[in-house]
């Protein structure tokens, strides 16, 4: 096992820098300090490095890119009904950036940030950031560490760490686009989640508080095809993107394969956000997306609804997440 650091660029905020883990079967992962974004997964295939991710080479495409693809999205995943919550009695009221509603934490999330990086040892880097209490569009200074680790059996294992010095709110993800086989749409490739519920939601695709039972289009419990789940969705909605998310109570979450390869993916949280998109095309046919976008995070907009969990960051405490992607050759 290894780690390398690279500087790859400079801004008014400190140097871009890239990290890459290489484990003992030359299975790597790259890390921009940008974002703390995962930035790029490969593994040996035929003795040739075959990516599983969504990425740019380009590390400025990161900042230019609405797709967040492999960024940390801090401190809250997800949308906020009418940008507003109540905590500890307080009414907070945020700006909104998507029709009336707060999208991912607005324009200072961690996701536009450049983190400090470090090697901890052969095959974990760690990121930090401290998000001061004027730029943060929650309550507090809060206090992240991201950290990813790769395995010898081809785990990438990511934790995040959030403390804060008044009460807040934490619920982070990693916005990866999965695409394992680089050669075709990601559309042809088996998905298969373990869920037997997932979220309504608004025309806006802000929650409204209630699960519904998978149905045709939604039910992933037994793998199947993208493709055959956005011909449902198009038949009953019309629509021809996947922008779902399931309530997933289990560690295991899903599984992602093609015929050769396979992803399956851990989490100590309930939710997974699917969400089809192509990061690397100027135009998308819904026939071709690019990447499947897999959030494992909590239910998103928790605070407003009561049933969805808690994700309330107490002040001055350290709350900590994980979730983990294990690669499979089949």
């Amino acid at each position: 096992m290894v780690v390398t650091k690279k500087q790859i660029g400079r801004t008014k905020n400190g140097n871009i820098e890239l990290f890459t883990i290489t484990n003992n079967h030359q299975t790597q992962i790259n890390l921009l300090s940008y974002g703390a974004t995962w930035q790029n997964w490969q593994v040996q295939d035929n003795n040739q490095l075959q990516s599983l991710i969504t990425h740019y080479d380009d590390w400025t495409k990161y900042q230019e890119s609405t797709y967040f693809a492999g960024r940390t999205v801090a401190p809250v995943a997800g949308r906020i009904t009418k940008a507003h919550f109540q905590l500890q009695g307080q009414d907070y009221q945020m700006q909104p950036n998507e029709n009336d509603n707060l999208l991912h934490s607005g324009t200072t999330g961690f996701q536009h940030q450049n983190f400090v990086g470090q090697a901890v040892d052969d095959h974990t880097v760690e990121f930090a950031y401290t998000l001061q209490a004027s730029d943060n569009y929650f309550p507090g200074t809060l206090q992240l560490r991201v950290q990813y680790q790769l395995t010898d059996s081809d785990c990438v294992q990511i934790t995040y760490w959030g403390t804060s010095d008044v009460t807040t709110l934490f619920n982070p993800t990693c916005h990866v686009y999965f695409n394992l086989d680089q050669n075709t749409s990601i559309n042809e490739q088996q998905l298969q989640i373990n869920a037997d519920q997932y979220l309504e939601l608004t025309a806006e695709k802000v929650p409204t508080g209630q699960l519904l039972p998978v149905d045709a289009a939604t039910d992933f419990r037994h793998s199947k095809t993208l493709a055959s789940g956005l011909e449902s969705i198009q038949q009953q909605t019309g629509k021809t993107e996947f922008d779902h998310i399931y309530y997933t109570p289990n560690k295991l979450v899903a599984t992602l394969q093609t015929t050769q390869r396979a992803v399956d993916l851990y989490s100590d949280r309930d939710a997974l956000v699917i969400y089809t998109g192509s990061p690397e095309a100027t135009e998308s046919d819904w026939h071709h997306y690019t990447g499947l976008a897999m959030e494992m995070q909590s239910l998103p907009d928790a605070i407003n609804h009561p049933d969805f969990g808690d994700i309330i960051l107490p002040a001055g405490k350290t709350i900590s997440y994980s979730s983990s992607y294990q690669y499979r050759k089949l």
